[in-house]
């Protein structure tokens, strides 16, 4: 089993369904890296470090390894929790030490020297990560707003709605975009990633200082956890997606779009395809964004009380935010349909 060293780490972030699982999977199979699946750390723990505590304090700490090392975002990397206790214990005594921990030993058991993750959401969090890691390496998975967008209604965590899921591509986006020019960042476009891996992730190895290697496009490298979407990327890096939200989206969607995201689609480089929303698609688009947050919202309102008045309970909270939500919100829509 390897260690891993000093490398500076490597974060991938870019709004949900914008190549972020497949540049993690091709990163994943380098022999020399390792970057682990999304831990949804900064918005799960770090931003709740008042209700833990100084993690110096053993009791602290061993509350907080035992809330976390229970919930779908650590589940689904697929470590072994009772090992990782054992080493969090010893080694979590500040939450950037627990953070560096949970990344360091996913890369010792593949034997791999530099440390990574992919959380889409600590695109809110980059400056805490630059913080935590000066020398760290952004890499902002960008793909057409419109493509992510009709991706994402069909995901039960969906917010529902054409214009509500492009707000929340914007905000991810920029977020992450306020980042560029500065050293250690680099945007890299999904349209071209499928169409020109082997060029791409040449220009990805050389931003992260490692020698391309072949075995990114061998399926059989994959360390990639269960589900569809992994599924898809582990087989192969196909184009056969693009252009599809052509199909899946109306045209009173996609004008709903571009007209929430505004100069902002072209800013990244997208096109507008519509003509200009009128007064009325634009309040057919807000009363259904309105609608479908509402809808999103009702069965998740107890996981406010763990949010705020609880925070500590992450379990808790969990519970009323993950699959089992997920679930009840795929048959609503089976119901409606």
């Amino acid at each position: 089993m390897g260690s891993s060293t000093t490398a500076a780490p490597i974060f991938i972030v870019g709004s949900p369904r914008s190549g972020t699982t497949l540049i993690r999977q091709l990163l994943d199979r380098h022999p020399s890296i390792a970057i682990c699946d999304e831990t949804h750390f900064l918005p799960l723990v770090y931003a709740r470090r008042k209700a833990f505590g100084d993690l110096a304090v053993e009791s602290n700490r061993r509350r907080l390894i035992s809330e976390y090392l229970v919930n779908r975002h650590f589940k689904r990397a697929s470590l072994n929790a009772p090992e990782l206790a054992e080493r969090l214990s010893r080694e979590a005594i500040s939450y950037q030490a627990m953070f560096t921990s949970i990344l360091t030993y996913y890369a010792d058991l593949q034997g791999k020297r530099r440390i990574g993750e992919k959380s889409p959401q600590h695109a809110l969090h980059l400056e805490t990560l630059r913080e935590w890691f000066r020398d760290s390496l952004i890499i902002h998975m960008v793909r057409d707003p419109r493509a992510c967008v009709a991706s994402m209604l069909h995901k039960p965590w969906s917010r529902g709605s054409a214009l509500g899921n492009a707000l929340r591509w914007m905000k991810l986006s920029q977020a992450a975009r306020k980042f560029r020019g500065q050293p250690g960042y680099l945007e890299v476009r999904y349209e071209a990633l499928v169409t020109d891996p082997d060029g791409e992730l040449r220009k990805v190895c050389a931003f992260v200082n490692e020698e391309y290697s072949p075995l990114m496009l061998a399926a059989e490298g994959s360390f990639s956890t269960d589900g569809r979407t992994r599924d898809r990327a582990r087989r192969s890096v196909s184009s056969e997606r693009l252009g599809v939200w052509r199909q899946e989206l109306s045209e009173a969607q996609v004008a709903q779009i571009e007209w929430a995201l505004g100069p902002n689609l072209e800013s990244f480089g997208y096109a507008r395809e519509a003509s200009p929303a009128s007064a009325l698609t634009v309040l057919r688009g807000l009363g259904g964004a309105a609608f479908g947050f509402a809808r999103y919202l009702m069965p998740r309102l107890p996981a406010a009380c763990y949010r705020f008045a609880a925070p500590a309970k992450l379990a808790k909270y969990d519970h009323w935010t993950g699959p089992r939500i997920w679930s009840e919100d795929s048959k609503q829509t089976r119901k409606e349909a």
